[in-house]
């Protein structure tokens, strides 16, 4: 792989799976388990087209835009994932973006990925509005469990887990917004499995070894259940800085 950041790929122990496994139930979580899995060891070889995030240099200033719908995590969880995982991450190595509390979020559905300029014009953001205002309420709410992380060639995430909502709510906001017009424009894994991430680092170098060996100590961590009840349509930039969010308009989930 020719990504500066790429890591190339470390092994872990069985307990650690069991582990894994022990936190995840039901039929469809088991399905997310296993695409996780599945992509992180293709984007460790670099054998995944997802979309992913190039890495700048100072992502607090990054101009690229981008057009998504998100559900922001409480101040409770905010303060577990900065305790359990991004104040050992940033003890490890201080030279990496960790997102802040305020900044943490999960996708629900991207609609146009970030660029510069924004792939996406006020009738793009119009026509999406009209999308979420028939679709999101017809939905019950979603609760994910937050356990376990994510590793990407250049970033870190923790992974959610769900029910099969997520999925329908997913795939039917996907065909209103490709009726209307304003089609996600984002390559994903699969399409009948999708999951919930939280991004916590987006890296500037490449890490230090003691990064990733704390990576490895976090790699099953537990933070909880987030009830989503709210999805929010917004801009921002590739880190969800607060500086660069504007939020267009919230959805109520049933």
């Amino acid at each position: 792989n020719k990504n500066p950041l790429y890591t190339p790929p470390r092994f872990f122990c069985y307990h650690q799976n069991a582990k894994m496994a022990a936190m995840v139930t039901g039929e469809y979580q088991l399905k997310q388990k296993e695409l996780f899995d599945i992509l992180e060891a293709k984007l460790k070889k670099g054998e995944s087209s997802v979309t992913l995030v190039e890495p700048v240099k100072d992502y607090v200033n990054d101009r690229r835009t981008c057009l998504t719908s998100v559900v922001f995590i409480p101040t409770e969880l905010q303060e577990k994932i900065l305790d359990k995982v991004i104040s050992p991450l940033k003890e490890a190595d201080t030279r990496q973006y960790y997102y802040v509390p305020n900044s943490f979020h999960l996708t629900i559905q991207n609609i146009k990925t970030i660029n510069e300029p924004p792939s996406f014009n006020e009738n793009d953001i119009e026509l999406a509005r009209e999308v979420f205002q028939e679709v999101i309420s017809k939905f019950k709410s979603i609760n994910f469990q937050i356990a376990g992380i994510f590793e990407l060639p250049t970033s870190l995430s923790l992974r959610a887990y769900s029910d099969e909502t997520l999925k329908d709510l997913a795939l039917a906001l996907r065909k209103k917004l490709k009726e209307a017009g304003v089609p996600d424009n984002k390559t994903y894994a699969s399409e009948e499995v999708v999951f919930g991430n939280i991004s916590i680092s987006r890296y500037t170098s490449d890490p230090n070894q003691a990064f990733f060996e704390q990576v490895e100590q976090l790699k099953n961590v537990e933070i909880g259940v987030l009830k989503a009840f709210t999805v929010s349509l917004i801009t921002t930039n590739s880190i969800c800085h607060p500086d660069k969010t504007k939020i267009i308009e919230k959805f109520n989930l049933q």
